[in-house]
């Protein structure tokens, strides 16, 4: 009987270790365990094949080890009784998070048929919701028994990331496991083994209905990319806080009965125990009842803490709080309010009313009590998704203009492609003007912002990424009463364009109008003199965004600034800034970026600031007075978005699958 393939361990240790990196092989079932240290595959498989490997079962160090570890005395051979074998102490660092999908069943069995089948089922749904978060594609492996998914990470082996990686797999399987099928939460520690894949799984007797199998590592053997700390932090994020004592839990967050009330309210669920606690699967999520099944469910953990998680993107983000005051919005001791949705409402907007003719009667002049006693007109935002804008500015307020800037090549165009795809997906209808792309350039580039780092393939070009057709197709489907795009074919005339503008607001019910740029427009005849035509261009753009209550963006170059780019060395005159209501400048965070605000703002290298890809500056803000507020984004390559912190993955309303139900046959990873 084969108790090893020599091609399949080859892969796993070309796919899981460096060149030159020390590994531990471990030997656990014969009358004693057997370890040896080595360095490369030929001499770990050589030593291999003169073990007697009846009965055991082979497993390999995860951790990245201390090179010294290699000086013991079983290197590079196997031995019985040996001294030492690795220790938490003996790894630098941690090289993967191992999510080990370990179906239910008696000890020292192997798994059946079914239980391995469970198991992949849940691989499949964690590899689906990893990817969402923004985790790069998993190694996928088959123990023998049930499924891996090996995410390759880099953190160095202290208190904190041990309790981080802790947190990632207490979350995981307070998301996922099941009667049938649990993630092992013990997987966190440094010096933690896996399966040796191309070895013979052999748990208990081989039997037809739970027979020993082969492990093995699925697919082809291109390399993992490594996933950053923020996503791992993002993922342990999820975990429920600790409930803190109040009035709504008379003072003591453990003795909160979540059964009682739930009950109160009719709220009907089946509750499961997970590790740490009672998962409540409710028959429908209370924010959407489309989403039934499994995909919504409330956790409580024996310290009291309560969370809340619906796996359907369109109630990312929502909580056990936002739960709560559904039901009682006073719970927290004030009432939440209708500000955020009455602020970034869309309208049906109706055909514009001409200028309304004075009444007799009004005051040529007000008085103060005139004015107070003066109807209130409510404002209305479209969102940006730039955090900061939305909470210092509220977003971009319909009826004005922004004036958005930077050097070449500092994104201004990725920004409000962007803000154009938020605005899309929070149900408004925004209209494009690109003067200096053509249609499908233009939409390439939208396309990788919108399908997300999961769903775009690499090409033969290194930094170059593309949208499959299919997936080419959903977007535009997603998008197609929403987004318009002016033909350039039909010329850069303003004077004509203007009209064309308004019957689109009008007739599609316009809430954003993003124009890129102004030096593609021929403005000409609106003035004689070049600065002139200018103003009257922004004075047509404010009248146009006044009269139909739609936000407008206007690109404008600089001019060739000497020193630190500002408002004023924007197009060809100061007055282009003054006649905006809002203005941003968009940074590239580079060395003349670094070098020209240390002169300028005194920052020194430690400013958190330079930490970020690109930098947005509100430069002015009419209506509440903000200016001079520097924005970090970071820059995400596969996707061309710039995102508010690293860990940011947004799932945009086109992706919104139905839970975790697949039509493919084989699962995504199979």
């Amino acid at each position: 009987m084969e108790y090893f393939d020599e091609k399949q361990v080859r892969k796993c240790i070309r796919m899981m270790k460096t060149d030159g990196q020390t590994f531990e092989i471990r030997i656990i079932g014969g009358k004693v365990p057997v370890s040896g240290y080595f360095r490369d595959a030929d001499t770990a498989i050589a030593e291999l094949k003169k073990q007697n490997l009846k009965g055991c079962n082979v497993y390999m160090t995860l951790g990245n080890l201390n090179p010294a570890c290699y000086s013991r005395s079983q290197k590079d051979k196997f031995m019985e009784y040996t001294k030492a074998s690795t220790s938490d102490n003996d790894v630098i660092g941690y090289d993967w998070l191992m999510v080990d999908l370990d179906p239910t069943r008696p000890k020292d069995t192997s798994s059946s048929e079914e239980e391995i089948k469970q198991s992949k089922e849940l691989a499949d749904k964690i590899f689906h919701f990893m990817s969402q978060i923004g985790f790069e594609k998993p190694l996928v492996a088959m123990s023998g028994n049930g499924f891996h998914l090996m995410y390759r990470i880099s953190l160095k082996n202290d208190a904190s990331n041990r309790e981080l990686l802790k947190d990632c797999l207490y979350v995981l399987d307070m998301l996922f496991s099941t009667e049938y099928c649990a993630i092992d939460v013990k997987n966190f520690n440094p010096g933690r083994v896996c399966k040796l894949y191309g070895t013979l799984a052999q748990k208990g007797c081989s039997t037809k209905e739970r027979p020993h199998r082969m492990s093995y590592v699925y697919g082809s053997d291109e390399l993992i990319k490594v996933s950053d700390k923020c996503y791992l932090e993002k993922l342990a994020d999820q975990k429920p806080k600790d409930a803190e004592p109040r009035k709504y839990n008379n003072y003591n967050a453990k003795e909160f009965d979540l059964d009682e009330w739930l009950g109160k309210y009719s709220i009907r669920y089946r509750k499961v125990g997970y590790s740490d606690g009672d998962k409540y699967i409710l028959d429908c999520c209370p924010f959407d009842s489309n989403h039934k099944g499994k995909d919504a469910c409330l956790f409580k953990g024996r310290n009291g803490a309560i969370g809340f998680h619906c796996f359907h993107n369109s109630c990312a983000g929502k909580t056990w709080r936002d739960f709560r005051l559904l039901y009682e919005p006073d719970a927290y001791e004030k009432k939440q309010m209708e500000n955020e949705r009455r602020m970034y409402k869309s309208f049906n907007r109706e055909k514009p009313k001409a200028e309304p003719i004075v009444e007799n009667g009004e005051p040529i002049f007000y008085s103060p009590l005139d004015i107070i006693n003066l109807p209130q007109q409510e404002e209305t935002f479209v969102r940006t998704g730039i955090d900061v804008i939305d909470k210092k500015m509220r977003g971009l307020r319909r009826g004005d203009v922004s004036l958005w800037s930077g050097l070449r090549s500092s994104a201004k165009s990725t920004v409000l492609s962007e803000i154009g795809l938020n605005a899309i997906n929070d149900g408004n209808n925004v209209g494009f003007y690109s003067g200096e792309l053509r249609a499908k350039n233009f939409m390439r580039w939208l396309m990788l912002q919108c399908a997300g780092k999961s769903k775009v393939e690499p090409s033969q070009y290194e930094g170059y990424y593309n949208v499959p057709r299919a997936t080419q197709e959903k977007i535009a489907n997603w998008m197609n009463d929403k987004l318009f795009l002016y033909n350039n074919n039909y010329g850069h005339d303003y004077s004509a364009m203007r009209d064309q503008f308004q019957k689109l607001i009008t007739e599609k019910k316009l809430d954003l109008l993003i124009l890129d740029n102004l030096m593609s427009f021929n403005i000409s005849d609106l003035s004689v003199d070049k600065w002139d035509c200018q103003k009257e261009f922004i004075f047509s753009l404010q009248k146009l965004a006044k009269e139909n209550n739609v936000h407008i963006c206007i690109v404008a170059h600089p001019r060739k600034a000497m020193g630190f780019l500002r408002l004023n060395d924007i197009s060809g005159s100061a007055d282009l800034g003054n006649a905006v209501d809002s203005a941003f400048i968009v940074h590239r965070n580079n060395n003349d970026f670094r070098r020209l605000t240390k002169e300028m703002f005194q920052w020194t290298d430690s400013e958190p600031i330079y930490m970020a890809t690109n930098v947005i500056e509100i430069a002015k803000d009419r209506d509440g007075g903000t200016q001079d507020v520097f924005i970090p984004l970071w820059y995400e390559l596969e996707t061309k978005r710039l995102k508010n912190y690293q860990s940011e993955n947004v799932i945009y309303g086109w992706d919104n699958d139905n839970g975790f139900e697949y039509t493919d046959e084989e699962t995504p990873f199979g």
